[in-house]
Parts: structure tokens; C-alpha cells; sequence
């Protein structure tokens, strides 16, 4: 009896159409080899009785083989009449299951099953304009959002999975396949306020560090006073877009149309205009001024220096560049002449 149960438990995982496809085989399979036992003038190898029965039992029916005996023409009535049974309920059931993978992706309960992937956080203003920036500089880049708010995934995008649930859930991070993501951007809710808002995100990134320490993980944080728990959180930057949105408005009412300037700066085209780039060999043990007169000629702008944390604008024009220092360039996109 146990036997009997743990059998059809088991009989249970299988899916309905791997247990149909292995019905009609077995049966094909079975009546062929009566078949052929029965006429092996007509069917003189097993694979010609089985290839009849697999050609009648799916209805196509070629009439290559034909059985002569009343006893084998039975046998071909039972078959076409379990595989219009079979077949009807096995297409059916893959339509089914097709309806439903696409109405799960659609709503974000499928699972992603790749690698190397983004993982964009909260659907907003600012994660929308971030995959959109993304896709325009990488637009083969796989982007999985996570949102618990959204009924549906977004449209108008290619590449992006939709996970519906909440971040901090371990199964929700797991279901986007945390583990083997490039980077995470956990961006601040709209709910609720920006305290309440700021804990979500440092939960959120809290439940990423857990899952995937390594995984470069970007945190917007609303209120200066969670900076430090962001930090220990495990955060490897933070963005505190109200200072950054302050400091541009305050910009803007000192130096009328800066935003313009900051905004153009920071515009995504063909290639990044404000970007990091590494030193080369022959950059070296140069000095800034060195470097920067070479770039110009050459159509970059060097305006600092990211040395380990700290960045540098402006530096003296002696300094010398060390081996891991990233020079902050602005590449020139169009070259308009003036008349």
C-alpha cells in the first residue's frame, strides 16, 4: 500500500504532457509488437509495426502499412480512436501550458533563469529612465525589475524579466536569480514616507547582501540620517538623490540654466559623455597636465581623478598618476562648426 501511494506521488511530479507523450509511446509500442507478431508478412521488423502505430494513432495516417487481418484492423480502430483521445488532450494541454508561462511571465511569477543580469528595484520615474538608458548603451543587456505594486511587466521594453513581489523576501530575490546577477540599483518608494521609503531600501539591500555578498549593489537613500545604516548594510554606493536634486536647484537659482548644463552632461547617447577610464601604461607616473593636454587633442576632456574613494576634480597639475586611478573624462560626441 505504501508502495502504491509513494508511486503515485511520484507519478504526480511528472507533467500532463510528459505523461501523455509516454502513454501514446507506450501504446504505439505495444500494439505494434502484437501487430507484427500477428501479420510479420505485412510488418516484417517491430520499427515498421511501430511506425504504423505512431502514424495511425496521431491521425495522420500515410497507408503505407496496411493490416490484412480482422484482427489487426481492430487494433487500428482501437488506435485511432485513443489517439483522437490522446492527441486532443495532449494539444490541448500544451496550449494550456503555453497560455499560462506567458500569462506568468506577464505577471511576474516565472522564475529568471539566466545570468550576468541587472536587477533594477521599485518601478518608478527613475528606475524607467534607468533601464532606458541602459538598453540605449547596452541593448543586449537582460534587465529583471522587481516591483510588488505592478500588476504586469511595463511594455515597451526588450531584454527585462518582471518579478512581482517584495525585495526583502529571500524567495522574491531568489526568483530573479540574486545569486548570479552583475549588480543591483534598489531604488527609493514613492509610498509612504521618505524614513518608512529608506528603511525598505537598506531591508532590501540588506536581503541581497545576504544571498550574494559580491554583487555591486546601488542604493537610493532620501534622508542623509540612513547613509550610515546603508553603509553597514553592505551598500557599495549610495545615492542620495535629494542632496544631488538639491544641490542642482540651488545651482540653478545662483547660475541661471546650469540644470541645462548638468543635464546635457549627464545625457546618454551613442556613448556616455561623463565616463571613468583606466590609465594606460604609458600614463603612468605622468603628471595631470601631461594628461590633460594629450586628451584634449584627442577629443576628451580630463576634468579629476578617482583615486581609491576619493574623487578628485581639478588636482594640482603636478600630481602623478598612480596605476589604479581612474581618469574622469568628458568625451566629445559632435563636433559643430562654427561659421
Amino acid at each position: 500500500m505504501l508502495e502504491f501511494v509513494v508511486l503515485r506521488a511520484l507519478v504526480g511530479r511528472i507533467p500532463l504532457v510528459a505523461r501523455l507523450v509516454f502513454i501514446v509511446f507506450l501504446l504505439a509500442t505495444t500494439i505494434g509488437l502484437i501487430i507484427h507478431l500477428i501479420e510479420p508478412t505485412v510488418f516484417p521488423t517491430w520499427f515498421d509495426a511501430m511506425w504504423w502505430a505512431l502514424v495511425t494513432v496521431s491521425t495522420v495516417g500515410y497507408g503505407d502499412f496496411v493490416p490484412m487481418t480482422t484482427i489487426g484492423r481492430i487494433l487500428g480502430i482501437l488506435l485511432i480512436f485513443s489517439g483522437v483521445g490522446f492527441m486532443t488532450l495532449f494539444v490541448t494541454s500544451l496550449a494550456a501550458k503555453t497560455i499560462s508561462n506567458v500569462n506568468a511571465f506577464r505577471e511576474g511569477a516565472l522564475t529568471y533563469m539566466g545570468e550576468g543580469h541587472v536587477i533594477m528595484i521599485g518601478w518608478n520615474e527613475r528606475s524607467r529612465h534607468a533601464i532606458e538608458n541602459l538598453q540605449k548603451v547596452k541593448p543586449k543587456a537582460s534587465v529583471v525589475l522587481i516591483d510588488e505594486t505592478l500588476k504586469e511587466i511595463p511594455q515597451g521594453f526588450k531584454h527585462i524579466h518582471f518579478v512581482r513581489g517584495n525585495s526583502s523576501e529571500d524567495a522574491t530575490l531568489k526568483q530573479a536569480n540574486v545569486g548570479l546577477a552583475s549588480s543591483v540599483l534598489i531604488t527609493a518608494q514613492n509610498q509612504g514616507s521618505e524614513i518608512s521609503s529608506d528603511a525598505q531600501s537598506i531591508l532590501s539591500t540588506l536581503a541581497v547582501k545576504s544571498q550574494h555578498p559580491e554583487v555591486y549593489t546601488i542604493v537610493e537613500i532620501l534622508t542623509t540620517e540612513q547613509i550610515g545604516n546603508a553603509k553597514r548594510a553592505g551598500a557599495d554606493e549610495i545615492i542620495e538623490s535629494t542632496t544631488l536634486t538639491g544641490s542642482v536647484l540651488i545651482n540653478s537659482l545662483l547660475y541661471h540654466h546650469m540644470s541645462d548644463v548638468l543635464d546635457d552632461l549627464l545625457t546618454f547617447d551613442e556613448k556616455n559623455q561623463l565616463t571613468f577610464q583606466a590609465l594606460t601604461k604609458d600614463q603612468i607616473g605622468l603628471p595631470f597636465v601631461r594628461l590633460l593636454q594629450g586628451l584634449y587633442e584627442s577629443g576628451q576632456l580630463l576634468i579629476g581623478v578617482k583615486r581609491n574613494e576619493d574623487v578628485l576634480l581639478h588636482p594640482p597639475q603636478d600630481m602623478q598618476m598612480l596605476e589604479n586611478d581612474l581618469l574622469i573624462v568628458i568625451n566629445r560626441l559632435h563636433v559643430n562648426t562654427i561659421k
